[in-house]
């Protein structure tokens, strides 16, 4: 949960003392420091009631720069708060992309126009006082461009009974967007405690310097030291939320073996000190010679929408795969691995159109869907092939079946080709281990990453040879639109009737005419890590491998 501290107009128009207050939100350890900005002559008309309290309250142009650049210097970021035109566009010029919308604002259709003409904007939406109509009204101007519905009361300090937290899941669940709370209460623990256990993904609260004073939202503002308990008390208990996914933590694995039954007997489970559990014992007991290939593939790409089932040579990608794979000598079946969802469903209907083997297993975690076709086909060892390598080459997949045979292998990888031709073969004994001992089963899309972790896994590659420069640095993973042009053109330079003739020799044949992708761009890993591309292939390259076979291709 992200923290924001508010400073409103606690400055009383003193632009040293914001610059206190925002040097308090730092030392407090909030993620954010706001402020409202504010043009007075803009913002009301002159017989308004509090005009003159505005005006005297005011922060010059001038004022507001210094207080923004000393933010910047003491790494502070601001949301600022914007109440009028004037203000906004002081704020966009100095550089902010991420702007609060005031209530005040909600239904200005007039500046909530202004706010959306600047597209690489995006805003949190404050709700205070508005109906779902107004909520509604708003979000039909702002669109994707909303950050955050942020939720608050507007009466200091709210009372219990008005704070309403509940009004988190409404948001999720009506609107689709992050959610804050503007917590206008006393309470520095237990409602903000609450609202981190509703998932709410911003927290505001104010800041203040001192109370005294009594002026402007004196009420409900939070001294430097109650803000940084507050704060200290979320970062605690954050760790108590967990990463939500149903799967042993580390502390907890070992008893796994002490309190589930173990096989005694062809039929019989009973504790004990020695054996495996149920589900462990028949994945160890399925045999090498029974291979199944999963075609890994699902219909929620957002750079290349619907990339699939894009026309390639004979039929749609996914069916000229799905063809190629099934003439391995090898591989005893192979099935389209995607999920029970709905948004799914159209590659699914298209599959079972062409005659496809369909398997549909759990929409986000891999290893998930691929242990459940092992299960299912009582599989010894199963291939993750990537349903956008249309390339991918069934020589290669039989080589990495007699290597892993002939070796009793964990794990086999092939190197040195371009990225969309090759596969990757788990036994599924190892696949069971391997899931059991992730923190997190959810980041398995990375499973090449986990492999090249494990220090006891018995690897074997094939090691591809060829005069061809940087091959491994080539890409026919589909992934944009430039991608598939790629396969495209290289289907006219290969020119053969059949996808499923198509060979590593010819992709090598013709690799001279693709463009190489530069060594240092940087490759996602699991929990936001990254690394290089050169030294992610190195890692591959020069691993301990149990054995190695080289195939030299010219």
């Amino acid at each position: 949960m992200k923290i924001i501290a508010e400073s409103a107009f606690n400055h009383n128009g003193n632009a040293d003392y914001l610059l206190q207050l925002a040097d308090a939100a730092k030392l407090s350890d909030a993620d954010y420091f706001t402020a409202q900005v504010m043009d007075a002559q803009e913002f009301s008309v002159k017989d308004y009631s509090k005009y003159q309290v505005y005006i005297e309250n005011e922060i010059s142009v001038e004022q507001w720069k210094k207080v923004f650049d000393h933010c910047k210097k003491i790494n502070m970021e601001v949301i600022p708060c914007v109440l009028d035109e004037n203000s906004f566009e002081l704020c966009y010029s100095y550089g902010f992309r991420l702007i609060k919308i005031h209530a005040t604002d909600i239904v200005n259709e007039p500046f909530l126009k202004i706010l959306t003409s600047r597209k690489d904007c995006r805003y949190i939406l404050e709700t205070q006082v508005a109906t779902n109509f107004d909520i509604r009204f708003a979000i039909a101007h702002i669109g994707d461009q909303i950050e955050c519905l942020i939720n608050g009361y507007s009466n200091y300090p709210t009372e219990i009974e008005d704070l309403n937290i509940n009004i988190i899941d409404t948001f999720k669940n009506e609107y689709n967007y992050k959610t804050g709370f503007a917590d206008h209460s006393t309470d520095i623990t237990e409602i903000p405690l609450m609202l981190l256990a509703k998932g709410c993904d911003y927290l505001e609260k104010h800041i203040t310097l001192t109370r005294n004073n009594r002026n402007f939202d004196w009420q409900v503002s939070l001294y430097p030291n109650e803000f940084k308990a507050m704060v200290a008390k979320i970062r605690h208990y954050e760790l108590a939320l967990g990463n939500g996914v149903k799967h042993p933590v580390r502390n907890e694995l070992p008893f796994r073996s002490i309190i589930y039954k173990k096989v005694v007997g062809e039929s019989v489970l009973r504790r004990a000190d020695t054996g495996l559990d149920f589900v462990s014992h028949q994945f160890n007991s399925f045999k090498s010679d029974q291979v199944v290939i999963a075609l890994i593939a699902r219909l929620k790409s957002q750079r290349l929408p619907l990339k699939v089932l894009k026309p390639f040579l004979n039929d749609i990608l996914i069916a000229d795969l799905y063809t190629k794979l099934t003439t391995s000598k090898y591989a005893q079946s192979v099935y389209l691995a995607t999920s029970n969802l709905p948004e799914d469903a159209q590659l699914v209907t298209e599959a079972e159109n062409r005659g496809m083997n369909i398997f549909k297993g759990h929409p986000i975690s891999v290893i998930d869907r691929m242990l459940s076709l092992a299960w299912q086909e009582k599989a010894g060892a199963i291939f993750r092939v990537t349903g956008d390598n249309p390339f991918t080459d069934v020589n290669l997949i039989d080589e990495m079946i007699r290597l892993y045979q002939q070796n009793d292998l964990d794990y086999v990888r092939v190197n040195n080709v371009p990225f969309g031709v090759s596969a990757e073969l788990f036994s599924v004994k190892y696949l069971w281990n391997l899931y059991l001992n992730m923190d997190n089963p959810m980041n398995s899309e990375y499973l090449s990453w986990f492999i090249m972790n494990d220090k006891d896994l018995k690897m074997g590659c094939i090691d591809v040879e060829s005069s061809v420069a940087k091959l491994d640095t080539i890409n026919f993973s589909v992934d944009y639109p430039e991608d598939l042009e790629n396969c495209y053109l290289m289907l006219k330079k290969i020119n053969k009737k059949q996808n499923s003739e198509i060979s590593l020799a010819d992709i090598i044949k013709n690799s001279d005419y693709f463009p190489r992708i530069d060594p240092s761009k940087e490759i996602k890993l699991p929990e936001g890590e990254k690394i290089n591309l050169r030294e992610y292939l190195d890692l591959f390259k020069n691993a301990n491998y149990f054995i190695r076979k080289t195939i030299v291709i010219k």
